[in-house]
């Protein structure tokens, strides 16, 4: 969690309340905002979601109304539970990766982890999206 946190800069939207951050924020933030408290045109530069994702009651909408607040170089930094596919749902709803695909979000880089060694071990995942770009944009 603190690799994810480290890498947080410039104007940054948390979707989970700053009291729930283990860490200090870097010195690299210079402004932060929790959701829902925002203001209808703003800008972030990092976004960042511990478990706010995984309990979105329809997380593609969330995710294409949380676009409204990013540009083309902004990043959302996630760590939240997941529903892995063919593997029993447990008490997780939604597949955040692929509803990150779905919601026009390109996945940068993503890891996954379980906490226990047994079959239905609570899975989580992990990374970096930003908004998709259109295909006349260089990556």
């Amino acid at each position: 969690m603190s690799s994810l946190i480290s890498k947080l800069h410039g104007d940054c939207l948390l979707l989970t309340p700053k009291e729930n951050l283990r860490t200090q924020l870097p010195s690299e933030v210079t402004s932060i905002t929790e959701w829902p408290q925002i203001t209808k045109h703003a800008v972030f530069n990092s976004i960042i979601s511990i478990g706010q994702l995984a309990i979105s009651e329809n997380l593609i909408d969330f995710l294409s109304q949380l676009q409204h607040y990013a540009n083309r170089d902004s990043l959302l930094y996630f760590c939240d539970r997941t529903i892995v596919p063919d593997i029993r749902k447990g008490s997780a709803k939604n597949d955040i990766t692929g509803s990150l695909w779905q919601s026009e979000w390109s996945v940068i880089r993503c890891e996954r982890f379980a906490i226990g060694k047994y079959k239905r071990a609570p899975r989580y995942v992990f990374g970096t999206a930003r908004v998709k770009r259109s295909n006349d944009e260089h990556l």
